[in-house]
């Protein structure tokens, strides 16, 4: 009996699994942190070889038993499992990203993704809450200081002044140095066109002011941005991707209930920093007030003779204004933002309102954006899906003259002796002239009208198909269209200024559109060759078409009343005018990486791209690229320290790259224009400018090693990158023998070198429930050089300023080269017998100094390099602190080694306002000293390093207050606080020279304020 018992056990205990139940459950995988679908999850059932992987939208389904455990897996995230009964059929899980930062899931491209510890170069990840804690306003504000190896500029503290970001030094001359942008999918257009300042004259410069179209982003639509530094992103942006790569995620919906976000802040801007004047109660006599500490007088008893130029003397008593109350004011500003989020299992959507308003310091001027964003996602099947996009933007800005003028606000100050009441009227209450042929500074201020106003368009559309396992298809069609539209309206100066002033007044109008199409095909195949080895491929292509098209309208002697275009009487030489450009980029690639246990990973791609501004022969490129990754950590040796080593890994990348885009779309062709001479048509060479069929695109050959190291849990973490990219076939502008026919012609004739290193630390110093701190540092340092060019030296910008931007062999780009002090053999300056610095001379042949008999400098002026404007590190640090509600978040970030040419800081002494003169007018100056060191251009180079407390944020989270709030959090903070510089004039970090590559110049810009907001952001 009890051995029939025994076998009646047996066989029901055999037969449970046959008899457990089978059922299909199926769920959703979301991440915690951002509650966004995980595609990828493996879903595998313990014990088993069954497994399946959740699709593009967190969605699995998979036959189990009753009693079977299911083991969720996703790099990145801690591993969860779950056991199946009787009553589930449906498993929804929220996983937790793990400690281990290697496994850390990274964005390289709008549908490309990997974990760190399968790539060969560095990424730097920022999350969006991370972007907007002190209420930047812009994209490029929110990125500084927070990207290692990037020198991220605000060249101008106008409300909408322009941005630049170089990752990793400059990468080209004529081209830009700025990365790709990249949002959704969709390939942004930054470029900078002027519009409101047409009558500036640029010369030869590489100078790029104004607004850059990074204006238009709203950093509350970001979910995160990844930074690709250097050629990294080549095999799937190609030549695009030459400078580095900003990949912007926004913002998508959710399944669930509808969640609601409005938020609104007030911000007030101030100027941070007033300059020191002159305000001495007396000046030197002379007839006439202009420039009066250097104005040549006739010889006598009363006037000294310095470099052949008699000044007087004697002083008279005067009284001093500081303009600087009279041209700056207090900006105040507002950001209101709300959007929504939501959906169920097929369709989920994000959409948002924005509307921000900011006035700048220098009074009447502003900048405002109005946004509308769009998100839908639709799931049609199991394998397909759809996601469109839009996003509206309308920006419209007040502008008054922002540097490279004698008319901007701020030049009116430096090119003005501050001897006169600017606010001084007649009877009809017009202003009254200031220094003679100058302007009065509230002219500008009070009469001249400068509006820009820009409308865009950005869309997506995004196919996402999933045909069979371990297979993704991702199809993009990105739009970027905007026009952009600048007026301009000087009126007739009631007082006699220079007519090169405008004197008669001046209108103009231009219209800038531009349309940019991109069209992408991602493919992707992921391969468990079995439990050691995975293979990923990647395969694509790219097109990308860009139209603009350009008009323009200037004119002047203004007739009365009028304020728009059709007020002048007289067209300016060359108006109108009108461009247009059109170019075509395309490229396909393939990428295939291999792993081995998880712990070392190699991949090789190619890249065949091409562009319509070369001729046939030269257009097509090819790009390899090769990478290897080692997680040393996983080796069984280093187990027994895991708890004090949690991570290393070493990595190296080499790649080839190229720009496509340093030239435009028609610089190789000879360009004409037409004329007349005795009655017959004329053509001549237009610029004086040959063409040249045979350029090529420049190349840059690139490769970096590194490593990334985890220690205590890996709540202290450091990465190191060194790099070196050596670029070759510069695009360069070359001076042609006249006999030839032409003047000028671009050629590739350039070598370039980048070299340098970058170091990211972060430490999670207290991790408590209710206590967390973290530190945290960046830290890099670039050394550009120049090695190659046709001769050793020539000057490469000419701009308005004076500075000598020039590129010399084996010499960092853009250095100024120029007339120096002769100086003694112990560096202190050589005086003249009369006590005055003077300018070395010598053998021009050589270079050398020479001196006379007496010991004074003889021969030919001499020049030399006085200045390098580019830094000799970068460094950002800080620190996060949270205290149960509380929330405290500080950063400062600087650069070191940086020379400016500051030409406000001469004028100032010139016309009499700056302090030299104070001194030289209470005598602790020899009189004529300021004349002496006048035109030596080492006098204007100063020192432009500086460390900035750039953001201070303090919050409170309120938390949920009722049952339809969810959150309340109030926060105050401040940006551009304090500046620890030398700087001669307002601020160090903006530059006349705007966008431009290699110029770095101080001329009548406006500071960059201080900011101080208070937000208050809602959640229902």
């Amino acid at each position: 009996m009890k051995k029939l018992l025994f076998i009646l056990f047996g066989i029901i205990l055999f037969a449970q699994p046959v008899l457990a139940q089978t059922k299909t459950v199926t769920g959703t995988i979301t991440s915690s942190t951002d509650e966004l679908s995980l595609p990828g999850v493996s879903v595998l059932i313990e014990g088993t070889s069954k497994s399946t992987v959740t699709d593009l939208d967190g969605k699995f389904s998979i036959a189990v038993n009753e009693g079977e455990t299911l083991a969720f897996t996703f790099v990145g995230f801690a591993t969860k499992k779950v056991k199946i009964t009787s009553g589930t059929n449906s498993v929804n899980l929220k996983m937790t990203e793990e400690l281990n930062t290697l496994s850390e899931v990274v964005v390289l491209g709008s549908t490309v993704r990997a974990t760190r510890k399968e790539l060969g170069n560095a990424v730097t990840s920022i999350k969006g809450e991370d972007l907007v804690k002190a209420q930047p306003g812009a994209l490029s504000t929110a990125l500084q200081g927070k990207i290692a190896g990037a020198q991220v500029s605000q060249n101008s503290g106008d409300p909408a002044g322009g941005f630049s970001i170089k990752l990793r030094g400059t990468s080209s001359i004529l081209g830009s140095s700025d990365p790709l942008y990249v949002i959704d999918g969709v390939v942004l257009n930054n470029a900078t066109t002027n519009v409101t300042n047409l009558n500036v004259t640029t010369g030869n410069s590489n100078m790029q002011i104004g607004q850059n179209r990074s204006s238009d982003i709203n950093p509350n639509d970001i979910q995160s941005v990844e930074v690709l530094n250097g050629g990294a992103a080549a095999a799937i942006y190609g030549s695009r991707a030459a400078n580095g790569v900003v990949l912007i995620t926004t913002k998508k919906g959710v399944a669930g209930e509808t969640r609601y976000t409005f938020s609104t802040s007030v911000t007030s801007n101030h100027i941070r920093k007033k300059l020191d004047m002159n305000m001495s109660d007396k000046q030197f006599v002379n007839a006439s007030p202009a420039l009066f500490p250097i104005q040549g007088n006739p010889a006598s008893p009363t006037t000294v003779t310095v470099l052949g130029r008699n000044l007087e003397t004697r002083t008279t008593d005067v009284q001093r204004y500081d303009y600087q109350d009279d041209i700056f004011g207090t900006g105040v500003g507002t950001d209101t933002y709300f959007s929504l989020q939501g959906g169920d299992d097929k369709t989920k959507y994000f959409a948002s309102l924005g509307y921000l308003v900011n006035e700048g310091i220098v009074k009447n001027t502003d900048f405002k954006r109005a946004g509308a964003k769009v998100r839908l996602k639709h799931d049609f099947n199991s394998k397909m899906s759809a996601t469109v996009g839009l996003n509206y933007v309308n920006s419209s800005s007040n502008e008054k003259p922002d540097g490279n003028v004698f008319w901007s606000p701020i030049n009116a100050i430096n090119i003005t002796n501050n001897t006169y009441d600017i606010n001084q009227r007649d009877v009809n209450g017009n202003l009254m002239a200031v220094d003679p042929n100058r302007v009065n500074p509230l002219s500008i201020i009070e009469t001249f009208k400068i509006k820009q106003n820009t409308d865009r368009i950005i869309a997506d559309l995004q196919l996402n198909y999933n045909p069979f396992k371990n297979f993704n298809a991702d199809l993009i069609f990105g739009i970027d269209n905007y026009n952009q539209r600048g007026n301009v309206f000087i009126p007739r100066y009631p007082y006699v200024v220079n007519p090169a002033y405008y004197n008669d007044g001046y209108v103009s109008e231009a219209t800038n559109r531009v349309v940019q199409f991109n069209n992408d095909l991602n493919l992707r195949y992921l391969w468990n060759i079995n439990d050691k080895w995975k293979s990923t491929t990647y395969g694509g292509y790219n097109v990308q078409t860009y139209r603009d098209n350009f008009v323009a309208i200037e004119g002047r002697n203004l007739k009365p009343f009028i304020e728009t275009i059709n007020a002048f009487n007289t067209l300016i030489p060359g108006s109108p005018s009108s461009s247009q450009s059109k170019y075509n980029l395309w490229g396909y690639y393939l990428q295939e990486t291999v792993g081995y246990k998880d712990k070392l990973y190699l991949t090789i791609a190619g890249r065949q791209d091409a562009s319509t501004i070369f001729s046939s022969d030269n257009r097509s490129q090819f790009y390899p690229k090769a990478s290897a990754s080692y997680v040393l950590s996983d080796e069984k040796f280093m187990e027994g320290i895991h708890d004090a080593v949690s991570s290393v890994r070493f990595r190296a990348s080499w790649g080839k790259s190229g720009s496509l885009t340093a030239i435009k779309p028609y610089a190789r062709f000879t360009n004409y224009s037409t004329g007349t001479l005795l009655g017959n048509s004329t053509f001549t060479i237009e610029g004086f400018k040959q063409g040249n069929l045979d350029l090529r695109p420049e190349q840059s050959v690139t490769y970096e090693v590194g490593g990334d190291f985890g220690f205590f849990k890996d709540r202290l973490n450091l990465s190191f990158s060194y790099y070196n990219a050596d670029i070759d076939d510069l695009l360069l502008p070359v001076q042609l023998a006249a006999s030839e026919g032409a003047t000028n012609t671009i050629k590739n004739i350039g070598q370039m070198n980048n070299k340098g290193y970058e170091i990211n630390l972060k430490y999670d110093l207290i991790k408590k429930e209710n206590l967390l701190l973290d530190v945290f540092v960046n830290y890099s340092s670039n050394r550009n050089k120049v090695t190659g060019l046709p001769q050793t030296r020539f000057k490469l910008d000419s701009n308005l300023a004076g500075a000598p931007v020039f590129v010399e062999m084996n010499k960092p780009i853009g250095i100024f080269y120029g007339t120096y002090f002769a100086r003694n053999p112990d560096g202190s300056l050589l005086l003249t017998p009369s006590g005055y610095p003077q300018t070395e001379k010598g053998d021009v042949s050589t270079g050398t100094p020479q001196r006379d008999a007496s010991g004074q400098p003889t021969g030919t002026i001499l020049n030399k390099e006085i200045g390098d404007p580019n830094p000799d590190y970068i460094i950002a640090f800080g620190a996060n602190l949270n205290y149960k509600k509380f929330g405290l978040s500080i950063l400062f970030d600087g650069v070191h080694g940086v020379d400016v040419f500051d030409a406000d800081y001469r004028t100032r002494q010139g016309v009499g306002s700056g302090t030299i003169v104070t001194k030289e007018l209470n005598g602790e100056l020899p009189r004529g000293y300021i004349w002496s060191i006048y035109n030596i251009e080492e006098f204007r180079v100063v020192d432009g390093s500086y460390l900035k407390l750039r953001e201070v944020s303090l919050n409170y989270s309120f938390g949920k207050l009722t049952s339809f709030f969810d959150d309340l959090t109030v926060t105050a903070s401040g940006r551009n606080l304090i500046s620890w510089d030398n700087f001669t004039s307002f601020d160090p970090e903006t530059n006349s020279g705007g966008q431009s590559s290699v110029a770095k110049y101080n001329f009548g810009t406006v500071p960059i304020p201080s900011s101080y907001s208070l937000a208050v952001k809602v959640q229902f």
